[in-house]
């Protein structure tokens, strides 16, 4: 301890004072350190590593080539058996040293031949002198490393530690330098690690050295440090050294290695997957050389060039189109040529490779459904059935051929249901023939290996494309039918095997295969793909099968007997010599198969019933806060990563288990555990072997399964079946699970202990009590680290899965031992402990308030006792604490965390409790270790929630603040997460107390950390709170990074020592003071707005990181905006305008008003002085190579005109402010119809061009003539062509793009006729084209109609013209309702539009939409009925009339509602229903849909339905409207006691009631009872009155055309709702005089048509009225 605390005083010392240190000094230190890297203790290696790092980093001294040579070799000695934290010193220190080496070599002019360089210096390496020379060459510099790492016999942890030392160096050396020697690290590393003389690799270790090499080239490099420019070089450079050089030009050239190639276009595929949207850049050089790498004779180098051939069609989707033929035709070719004599087994090879290369690229479909078209996929199916059925005689050739047709078949399945349902038949009989039942006399016959290897290859593929099936369609098209077809023919195929021979020899290579493939490997593949389709199959089938049973058997040999399992062609047979009684890890064995253990336990994270398992704590994901390298972390992979065979069989076995385990009765359970018991006991099995490891590990990992099966099973239906009850089964399981938990393994210990936990949560009562007792008794009476350990971890794992509520009885229990064995001074039991007592913690929630003060005093009490400390206790005890992978420190921060939770808003109460929380997460925060300042941040946001008050921000902010910029990505992550939930609560505060440059950092993460998802929220955070006041910061943002600058680089303080190749950027946000503003007002930035840049001090800590990287490195990661984070600066910029907007402040979008109002204050920062920058913006989007940037511009610049179109300019009179910028807005959109465009931009355009040319900026045609030639060239392709094939210069649209192009340009036509109604120029554009546009319009009005009916009922039919997706006709109406799915997002998108555009020409009759009704097959009138055609235009108003309410989605709801009705008046005319009048059934309809408008919108909808009936009786008069009053069957009840009265289901009922509604709802006295609770929209006075107007007009109309007998009854009404209205002293001076002209209209011819009878009656009303009236004077 006191050594280890004087080194690391000295490295503090140095930090503080280095250049004090004289040469002596250093000597005699240096002496000391050397001794120490290679000291037993481990954490004296540790700490001499970061003191000799602080050496060079602080303190002057010379030192030579040879120097840095022996001092590196001492280093590598200290990765002999090193863990973790050793490996991260260390290699933090040969970065060091390696980076170093990069500076500029002095000579001393004694001793010429000597160059040497100082250390501690602030010279950077970045500014060289024209001839400086490094210390090093690159290549000697990397050199130094891969000697070490290609040394013979070198163990697997130096060489992780060796590849840990690379990745810091690149990081150190930074982006400038990595990108200007890409070539040569690239080169460098995939000839010293993969090169076949160095390394000689079986396939397992190949696999783990590629790993390394692309987490070198890619996790470190190509996504961190390489800007997208540098990406995209460093693509073209491997796929010139790399990919191209096979096959070699030249019959001496070497050929390349294939390890290389499948690394490098691994590379290649990580590289442009990364890149996506500006992968386009690249495509044009790497199409072909893949085309050519999938010829080569290696199946994974095929597959690498497949997997890249896919990356690219998902990231530049425009090459679908041609590379699926492309492939389809290279297959046809091959297939057409297979059965020549000569074919050779190169032709085979190429054949299956180009299937999978179709195969991916459909599987990109999905994705990208614009750019696909069902024709290929059709092909594909066509080509699959037909080898399927005509397959040669030649095994070689018949065994292609299958491959090819299931490989087709399968990616085929993954298209989406409405496409697969349409083949489920006929894959069924396909399925059903290539898997037959085996006769018995097949059982006995003998066959060679070849037939045997040639069924099962056949097998295998059809299982696949099962498999492939039930994964992609099982919600859709799995039907219990279907399920037990497909279980029928996996029995079938289980039978077959049970035929096949007990075992093949292990090294017979199948004879059909024309690869190397073993058999004994071709039976696995086809066992584990059985397996998989029963558990895809498992939910669709009904719990007891007695065949499920034997299965269950049959997965439980496989994986409790592994020795049976011959290892895979890859892996190799290792000896170990073990001395007995010894544990050798199971995981140290490095031959690709570890005695066929299971690859599901990977760590502590153990991937097995993910699908079921529903608790997202941590637990699940292992951990992930333990510790470990980071090349071994589990990051997103690209790239798919299969296990060998036997591997992945014995994995699919456990999977089956877990599935099928819990549905099995109590007698098949009870022997299950038997048999697992019996193999676990096995004598035979030396006590701590491998082997007994992995069988344990196997066990374990399926019976955690099958508990997790159990438990979401029992969650959704507790019924007592699905629960073990047998004592017998659950006493078998305990003791198997028991020598798991005191297993020496700690992987298997924290995988035993869960699933102990589950057992006692399942079984509960009395168990749980004894299981307790049994491991605290364990606890008292054994002493061994393991054991204990293994034991608390159980006792956590058993009270989080019991619960809180079920386990309380035994909490008392529980925490006393708990805490007892937290203060054991072993490490390895003090950190499991009190790793468990957080699970107890954080499972017991309230529960555990009375323990919450003993508990935190004991932590408190821990943190301070020597025991904890890391590296206490004798070298042995300190060296197990460093291989448990987590601290001490790391855990009192988890237990604080939980507490604060128990604690809560007491936290505010107690300030005894809270002062010593508070202080132990201030020390936890200040510790050297960042794992540990990870938990403090999480306890400080914890403490935020339930404590704000009492958390200092200005404090708090800066230190969140410093370790964003930290190479810990979890530190980094934990910070921005805090900092959101700041933002949440006051983000101008935030920003307040932020240093200078925040914005800056986060724009920054979003380049080097995409994965952060919280720095967007914070970023948006700020800006919902800053937008409307202070939009010019966002405008500046935007500018500043799509212009691709960070900032200027700020000034390093002279007084920090940097590391020497690096200089810290203290950013800033640029100032950009260009003031467009002709009156010179400078609106870019005051203080507020744009931050200083300042000297930027780095916080300092000692420990290096745990990226392998000391924090007190500062790093050189300067790369351009990526397109990514200039995307989502638009995303803000435009959310900033939308706020704007929203905010209803006149002066943002009034140039006028907002300078009265600046010079009036003085300040004032409003949008509109930013207009000239916006459309600068626009263009330079508009124009980038990027696709998602464009249309982001496009969107951008929609935004502009649409919110800006009424801006007038200041200057100028009666100009409007974008009249200026005319020029700069059609340059913005003439490249979307360029060569290098896609249809979704051209589709974008075209409506921006149409709002732009219609919303009256310009009016001058001439000075229009650039957008509108756009918008007529377009118009002219649509009109010519059956099928669209192009816009512009975009040629070979898909189907899809084609549909929605021609949508896209019909709408913008539509935008212009509507905007043509207010702006007469638009009228000399639109005349000459409308008698091309009427029949268009109204036809994909018909097709949006066609296409809403279910596809199935299009496909029966007789309508030859089908679903026009190719415009008229056309497409295959087979799969229509795949095409559906895709187009029909593109015409709700466009028909309302559309709609109003043809209503507006039926209004005032057109003769060009006359003609084109004339000409539409629909319109014609049959049997005197209605046409079609007026069904489907009112068919679509009133479906969508009938959704739709402007209360619950607000405006554009509102804008649909106006445009249906006013397409409903003007259909609803005798010209367009054939002057028939509507059948009943559809005018009640059309009746109760305006009653809940009536009783629901405000007054614009209602005056649009009072015209529509106006509209009506003026239309159709008393003829159709009357026509129902003589029909008898009108009869009902009213009319038995008053035969007189007018029937409830007549037309003129209807009517009269809508208009009573109107008059109930504004006239308030007519009411007798209030109205419906519903709240009003209050309406303006003017606006009642004009509303009323009308419906006392229509009012009259309507008893104009009543028939005699109820004209009476009608006048009564009238004369109520009039006397209301006289006497309403509001409506005296406007509604009274109408009522008075109105009453003597209706009087005109009243008297001529009544009976004797009625005129009684009509005296005795009028009477009454007067009499009301008069009443109402006095």
């Amino acid at each position: 301890m006191l050594r280890l605390e004087a080194v690391n005083a000295f490295s503090l010392l140095l930090k503080g004072a280095g250049k004090g240190a004289t040469e002596s000094i250093l000597k005699d230190l240096m002496k000391q350190l050397k001794q120490g890297l290679t000291d037993k203790a481990l954490v004296m290696r540790v700490a001499s590593a970061q003191c000799i790092q602080a050496v060079i980093q602080f303190a002057h001294q010379p030192l030579t080539a040879h120097d840095v040579e022996t001092l590196l070799q001492l280093a590598f000695k200290a990765f002999e058996d090193s863990t973790f934290a050793v490996r991260r010193a260390v290699s933090s220190l040969c970065a060091t040293l390696l980076a170093f080496t990069q500076k500029t070599a002095i000579t001393d002019p004694q001793k010429p031949h000597i160059k040497y360089a100082m250390t501690g210096d602030d010279n950077p390496t970045d500014t060289p002198e024209a001839k400086a020379t490094p210390l090093l060459s690159i290549e000697d510099m990397l050199n130094q490393l891969s000697t070490c790492y290609n040394r013979p016999n070198v163990s697997r942890d130096t060489q992780v530690g060796v590849v840990e030392a690379y990745a810091t160096l690149f990081v150190l050396l930074g982006t400038e330098f990595v990108e200007l020697h890409y070539a040569k690290i690239a080169k460098h590393l995939i000839h010293e690690f993969l090169h076949p003389v160095k390394n000689v690799l079986n396939a397992s270790d190949a696999a783990f050295t590629r790993s390394k090499v692309i987490f070198l080239l890619h996790n470190t490099i190509g996504k961190r440090l390489l800007s997208e420019q540098g990406q995209a070089t460093a693509i073209r450079l491997l796929v010139t050294d790399w990919i191209k050089t096979w096959p070699p030009l030249m019959p001496n050239q070497p050929q390349p290695n294939k390890h290389a190639l499948i690394c490098a276009t691994h590379l290649v595929s990580a590289l442009v997957s990364e890149l996506e949207g500006a992968a386009r850049a690249v495509q044009d050089v790497l199409i072909d050389p893949l085309f050519v790498l999938l010829t080569h004779p290696s199946f994974s180098v095929q597959m690498a060039a497949v997997w890249c051939i896919r990356c690219i069609c998902l990231a530049a989707p425009a090459n679908l189109p041609y590379l699926l033929p492309r492939s389809l035709n290279a297959l046809e070719k091959n297939l057409g040529n297979l059965g020549n004599p000569n074919t050779t087994t190169n032709t085979l090879r190429c054949t299956i490779a180009y299937a999978y290369a179709a195969a991916a690229i459909m599987s990109v479909f999905p994705a990208r459904p614009i750019y696909t078209s069902f024709d290929l996929s059709a092909r594909a199916m066509s080509i699959a059935t037909q080898l399927i059925k005509h397959t040669s005689k030649d095994a070689k050739i018949a065994s292609v051929q299958v491959q090819v047709a299931w490989v087709l078949v399968g990616s085929l399945m993954g298209l989406g249901p409405n496409l697969v349902k349409l083949h489920v038949s006929q894959l069924l009989l396909l399925w059903k023939t290539a898997l037959p039942k085996p006769t018995g006399k097949e059982a006995n016959a003998m066959r060679t290996e070849a037939e045997w290897s040639f069924l099962f290859h056949t097998r295998e593929g059809a299982i696949s494309s099962i498999y492939s099936f039930i994964a992609h369609n099982s919600h859709s098209l799995v039907t219990l039918d279907i399920a037990k077809r497909i279980a029928a023919l996996l029995n079938n195929t289980l039978a077959f095997l049970a035929t096949t021979p007990t075992s093949f020899a292990a090294s017979t290579l199948s004879p059909s295969s024309c690869y190397k493939v073993k058999v004994t490997d071709q039976n696995y593949a086809l066992r584990k793909r059985i397996f998989l389709c029963f558990v895809a199959l498992r939910p669709h089938l009904s719990t007891y099968e007695s065949s499920l049973t034997s299965l269950l058997r049959h997965a439980l040999t496989v994986f409790t007997e592994p020795e049976k399992i011959i290892p895979s062609s890859g892996a190799h047979s290792q000896v170990t010599a073990s001395i007995p009684g010894q544990f050798v890890s199971v995981w140290h064995t490095a031959d690709g198969h570890g005695c066929g253990v299971t690859s599901k336990m990977q760590g502590y994270s153990i991937d097995i019933a993910t699908t079921v398992d529903d608790r997202d704590d941590e637990n699940n994901y292992g951990k992930e806060w333990v510790t470990r390298d980071r090349f071994q972390k589990k990051t997103k992979q690209w790239i798919p990563q299969p296990v060998a065979p036997s591997t992945g069989y014995i994995d699919a076995s456990i999977e089956l288990f877990a599935t099928l385990f819990p549905g099995q009765p109590p007698p098949v359970q009870e022997s299950t555990f038997e048999q697992i018991a019996k193999v676990v006991k096995d004598q035979r099995l030396e006590k701590n072997s491998p082997k007994r490891a992995a069988v344990l590990v196997n066990v374990i990992v399926a019976l955690l399964g099958a508990l997790k099966h159990m438990m979401s099973a029992h969650k959704k239906k507790p019924l007592p079946e699905t629960v073990m009850v047998t004592g017998r089964a659950t006493q078998l399981m305990q003791e198997i699970l028991m020598e798991a938990i005191v297993h020496p393994d700690p992987y298997l210990r924290n995988a035993a202990s869960e699933t102990m936990g589950r057992l006692t949560a399942i079984v509960g009562g009395a168990f749980v009590s004894s299981q307790m007792q049994q491991l605290v008794d364990l606890v008292v009476s054994n002493r061994d680290p393991d054991v204990r350990a293994g034991c608390a971890l159980a006792i956590g794992y058993i009270y989080s899965h019991v619960g809180g509520m079920a386990a309380a009885a035994h909490l008392k229990t529980i925490v006393g031992i708990l805490l007892s064995l937290s203060s054991d001074p072993h490490p390895v039991v003090h950190a499991w402990a009190l790793e468990a007592m957080t699970m107890t913690v954080s499972a017991a929630g309230l529960m555990f308030s009375s323990y919450v003060n003993s508990t935190l005093g004991m932590v408190a009490k821990f943190y301070l006792s020597e025991t904890h400390e890391p590296g206490s206790g004798s070298v042995a005890v300190s060296n197990a604490g460093m291989s448990v992978g987590f601290t001490a420190y790391q855990e009192f921060g988890r237990i604080i965390y939980e507490l604060i939770g128990t604690l809560g808003p007491e936290l505010q109460a107690s300030s005894k409790i809270r002062e010593l929380c508070l202080n132990m997460v201030e020390e936890l925060r200040l510790e050297p270790d960042e794992r540990v300042n990870v938990e403090a941040i999480r306890c400080i946001q914890h403490f935020l929630m339930f404590a704000p008050k009492h958390l200092d921000l200005n404090e708090l902010v800066p230190y969140l603040q410093a370790q964003i910029s930290s190479l810990h990505i979890p530190l980094k992550k934990a910070a921005v997460t805090c900092l959101y939930q700041l933002v949440q609560r006051d983000a101008g505060l935030v920003f307040k107390a932020a240093q200078p440059g925040l914005d800056n950092e986060l724009f920054k993460m979003l380049d080097t950390d995409p994965g952060l998802s919280d720095v967007k929220n914070v970023i948006r955070g700020w800006l919902r709170e800053t937008a409307v006041s202070e939009p010019s910061v966002w405008v500046n943002i935007t500018k500043r990074i799509t212009t691709g600058s960070h900032g200027r680089p700020g000034r390093s303080d002279p007084g920090t020592p940097l590391s020497p190749t690096m200089r810290r950027s203290g950013e800033g946000l640029s100032h950009d003071n260009d003031d467009e503003e002709e009156d010179g007002d400078d609106y870019g930035d005051d203080d507020a707005d744009g931050f200083v840049d300042e000297v930027h001090v780095d916080n300092i800590t000692s420990v290096a990181d745990a990226s392998g990287i000391g924090s007190s490195l500062s790093v050189n990661v300067e790369i351009p905006p990526r397109w990514r984070t200039q995307l989502f600066a638009l995303e803000c910029l435009q959310t900033t305008i939308e706020l704007i907007a929203q905010s209803g402040i006149r002066e943002h979008f009034d140039l006028v008003a907002a300078r009265a109002k600046r010079q009036q204050a003085g300040i004032g920062d409003y949008l509109v002085f930013r207009v000239p920058d916006l459309i600068r913006l626009s263009f330079t989007t508009a124009t980038a190579p990027v696709n998602e940037l464009r249309l982001a511009g496009i969107a951008l610049l929609k935004m502009v005109i649409e919110k800006f179109t009424n801006t007038a300019d200041a200057d100028l009179d009666d100009m409007l402010l974008l009249e200026q910028y005319a020029a700069q807005i059609g340059a913005a959109l003439t490249p979307a119809f360029g060569a290098d465009s896609s249809s979704e931009i051209v589709s974008a355009a075209v409506r921006v061009c149409a709002i732009y040319v219609g919303s009256g900026i310009v009016k001058d045609l001439y000075q229009l003539g650039r957008v509108l030639k756009l918008l007529t060239s377009a118009l002219d392709k649509c009109k010519d062509e059956s099928k669209l094939t192009g816009v512009g210069e975009v040629k070979d649209l898909s189907p899809h793009a084609s549909v929605m192009v021609r949508l896209s340009v019909l709408n913008a036509w539509a935008e212009l006729q509507v905007a043509s109604q207010r702006q007469d120029y638009l009228k000399q554009v639109l005349q000459p084209n409308l008698a091309s546009l009427s029949p268009l319009w109204l036809r994909s009005l018909q097709n949006y109609a066609r296409i809403r009916l279910e596809s199935d009922i299009v496909a029966l039919s007789h309508s030859a013209e089908g679903i026009q997706a190719s415009s008229s006709g056309g497409i295959d109406s087979m799969y229509s309702a795949a095409t559906k799915e895709v187009v029909l997002p593109f015409y709700r998108r466009s028909w309302l539009k559309i709609m109003e555009a043809v209503a507006t020409l039926l209004e005032v009759k057109a003769p060009s939409i006359m003609e084109a009704l004339e000409q539409n097959p629909d319109f014609e009138s049959v049997d005197g009925q209605v046409p079609n055609l007026f069904y489907i235009l009112f068919g679509l108003c009133i479906e969508s009339l009938s959704h739709i309410s402007s209360a619950s989605s607000g405006k554009t709801d509102a804008t649909t509602m106006v445009i249906c009705l006013n397409a409903l008046k003007t259909c609803l005319q005798p010209s367009f229903t054939g002057n028939r009048f509507l059948p009943k059934a559809v005018f009640l309809e059309l009746m109760n849909v305006f009653d809940r408008l009536i009783q629901t919108e405000g007054y614009a909808v209602q005056l649009l339905i009072i015209e529509i009936i106006q509209r009506l009786i003026q239309n159709y008069g008393a003829k159709d409207l009357c026509q129902d009053l003589g029909d008898e069957s009108l009869f009902d009840v009213d009319r038995a006691f008053e035969p007189e009265a007018l029937p409830s289901t007549a037309i003129l009922y209807y009517l009269l009631r809508l208009l009573i509604n109107v008059f109930l709802q504004n006239i308030p006295t007519l009411s007798n009872k209030p109205m419906s609770a519903r709240p009003r929209v209050a309406l303006g006075q003017e606006n009642i009155i004009s509303l009323l107007g009308s419906s006392l007009e229509t009012l009259a109309m309507l008893v104009g055309i009543t028939p005699a007998i109820h004209k009476v009854d009608m006048l009564a009404i009238c004369y109520h709702i009039f006397a209301e209205i006289l006497m309403d002293a509001k409506s005296e001076t406007l509604l009274a005089p109408r009522v008075l002209v109105l009453l003597k209209t209706m009087f005109a011819q009243f008297e001529t048509d009544l009976s004797s009878k009625d005129s009684v009656a009509l005296s005795r009303v009028t009477n009454a009225m007067l009499h009301t009236l008069v009443d109402g004077l006095f």
